[in-house]
């Protein structure tokens, strides 16, 4: 019997960040007033709570794995295919299940290596299959273990994974730092993971939960993320400026300095022309998108900085009124609102002047450096619904959705990204009007032919023979893809009715009326749901249901038209908006992120 030798350290990722709780980020737009920033050598901030891994034994390569071997499994559980990827596992015979204690006949190195990969797949594997805690069980007892440089990067790699899936910061930060220090044999790797770093240090700085006791390097992201949100854009590059003289040989020099010279072209934005629908069909969608935009001018009060406003309804085509707001002087122009017209503009061969739309085309577009895409696509949180569930552990799922084009595209975007993360959707009910709300539930919970079983029962007693239904068990949750907030009302209960209630039921944020009325959404309780974040905040947005959302949108095209260069910017910072958390891609298309709240007695709370 060998027993292996136990080196990892305890506590590896805690320790790193033990002093999170205890933290408070700096107010944004000032610089932080501590010993160490600008005028004091990073030497001297405070001693790092990171572990010194130069003389981590578990650096040191054993012996490494045989690609041959575990190839098979790998591409299973790309696909998502748990049970292939169980199957092609290879066997070591006198093997028993325990990670610590391995028996080998004859033992050697190379055998108990394997040993070990074999148990680091088996915890990928009841991650797939939705066992959280088996797949935490197993990661902390290979952790106990001597594992070989290369499986010990694999595993952090995939912890790694699963933090960002479950939103995580800190975690997310300790291990992208853990890995950065690490040998690496991929540059790409390499920004990756500074990626990983900074999207965290960021929302760590956003949520006032930054580390309090951190080495020089570390503090180094965590005070960039502090300079960044410096929101006046001379101030902004001042900051920057500050910044990369108190850590003249940081990794993360190059985002200051794009930020930087980002924030100095921003400070020549003089005026910003809004392009909308001010009339016709969409006159009340434009109205509120235009209040949202003004109040958002007025509440900033930017010196230097003027706005218009262009009836996009009053022109030919978008691309007149573009022509239009370029000869009037724009430095950014907001706009427009349809999605056709946004197709049309994207279809120009030059935009002199830089833009933001309001919406993005159906089709993919090639890289624009004058374009940046703001769109509030529902599509984007059907996807999100995905990561989210999957991340709590879900795998089978119930999809609920409405008849026609809409229900069609929801239910396209959901599945599609739920089947590539490795998720199943073996029942969808299809609803039409209300009459057919609960006969399409009752279908797709197999709850039909429970009664038909039941009265089959029945049917062979004289006396009175009491029957419960029985649902199909082969779901663990359900996503409600409602269009509007009545239909959300008036499905949840029937979940609940149909022997379901037990299962985890999410929903994208149109099934919250934005109200705030807790009477009217009493019947939404536990509704896991996607909630814009103005819908968080004590204040909210003094607005009903779309109309809100709208208001939100032209809320943050205004500010993200001031940030326009530093969003498009190869730092790509995050901005934390009314509607999402938003980052742009090297497409320029903004991703959002939403934030998952529940319904409590008809309140909404964050999850």
């Amino acid at each position: 019997m060998l027993s292996l030798p136990h080196c990892w350290r305890n506590g590896l990722i805690g320790a790193l960040f033990a002093a999170l709780l205890s933290a408070c980020a700096s107010t944004p737009g000032d610089l932080p007033d501590r010993a160490g920033f600008p005028g004091e050598s990073p030497a001297a901030t405070t001693e790092s709570s990171l572990p010194d891994t130069t003389t981590d034994p578990l650096l040191v390569e054993a012996v490494t794995m045989d690609e041959e071997l575990f190839a098979a499994t790998r591409a299973a559980l790309r696909d998502g295919d748990w049970l292939a990827a169980t199957l092609a596992l290879p066997t070591l015979e006198a093997q028993d299940d325990s990670v610590a204690d391995i028996a080998f006949e004859p033992i050697n190195a190379s055998t108990a290596v394997t040993a070990l990969w074999i148990d680091y797949y088996k915890a990928r594997i009841a991650y797939l299959r939705g066992k959280l805690p088996t797949y935490e069980s197993a990661v902390n007892a290979l952790k106990k273990q001597s594992l070989p440089g290369d499986l010990r990067r694999d595993l952090l790699l995939h912890e790694l994974e699963v933090a960002k899936k479950q939103g995580d910061s800190a975690k997310q930060l300790g291990l992208s730092l853990l890995l950065s220090s690490m040998p690496k044999t991929d540059a790409a790797a390499d920004t990756e993971l500074n990626d990983a770093i900074w999207s965290a240090a960021q929302r760590l700085h956003n949520e006032n939960s930054a580390p309090a006791v951190l080495d020089a390097h570390t503090q180094g992201w965590m005070d960039l993320a502090t300079a960044s949100t410096v929101d006046i854009p001379l101030e902004n590059a001042a900051a920057l400026a500050a910044w990369e003289a108190q850590y003249p040989e940081h990794i993360a020099r190059a985002h200051a300095e794009s930020l930087r010279d980002a924030a100095l072209l921003d400070a020549q934005t003089s005026k910003l022309t809004l392009v909308l629908p001010l009339s016709g069909p969409l006159e009340k969608a434009g109205a509120a998108v235009s209040q949202g935009f003004i109040d958002g001018f007025f509440a900033a009060q930017q010196a230097g900085l003027t706005v218009a406003v262009l009836d996009s309804r009053r022109f030919e085509s978008i691309s007149a009124a573009y022509l239009e707001a370029q000869e009037s002087g724009a430095s950014v122009i907001v706009g427009p609102l349809g999605k056709l017209q946004v197709e049309e503009l994207l279809a120009q061969p030059d935009l002199s002047v830089p833009v933001l739309t309001l919406n993005r085309p159906t089709f993919s577009t090639g890289p624009n450096p004058s374009v940046l895409l703001l769109s509030l696509a529902p599509e984007d949180e059907a996807r999100q619904l995905a990561e989210d569930a999957f991340a709590s552990g879900s795998r089978r799922a119930l999809v609920i959705r409405p008849e026609g084009d809409w229900g069609e595209r929801m239910e396209a975007a959901l599945v599609e990204h739920w089947r590539r993360l490795g998720g199943q959707v073996p029942s969808t009910a299809i609803y039409s009007k209300a009459s057919t709300h609960s006969p399409a539930i009752r279908d797709a919970l197999g709850l039909g032919d429970s009664a038909q079983r039941s009265a089959a029962i029945r049917s062979l007693f004289s006396d009175k023979v009491e029957t419960a239904g029985r649902r199909r068990e082969d779901l663990d949750t359900v996503f409600l893809l409602s269009k509007r907030s009545d239909e959300a009302r008036a499905l949840k209960p029937l979940i609940n009715y149909h022997y379901a209630g037990d299962l985890p039921v999410y929903a994208l944020s149109t099934a919250d009326s934005g109200t705030g009325n807790a009477g009217l959404n009493r019947d939404l309780g536990g509704l896991k749901l996607l909630a814009m974040p103005w819908r968080m905040t004590p204040e909210g947005i003094s607005a009903e249901d779309n109309s809100a959302a709208l208001h939100a949108l032209g809320s943050d095209a205004y500010a993200l038209a001031r940030r326009w260069w530093r969003m498009r910017s190869a730092a790509a910072p995050l901005y934390f908006g009314l509607t999402a958390e938003l980052r742009s891609t090297p497409y320029g298309l903004l991703e959002r992120r939403l934030n998952m709240a529940e319904f409590n007695r008809g309140e909404l709370r964050p999850r």
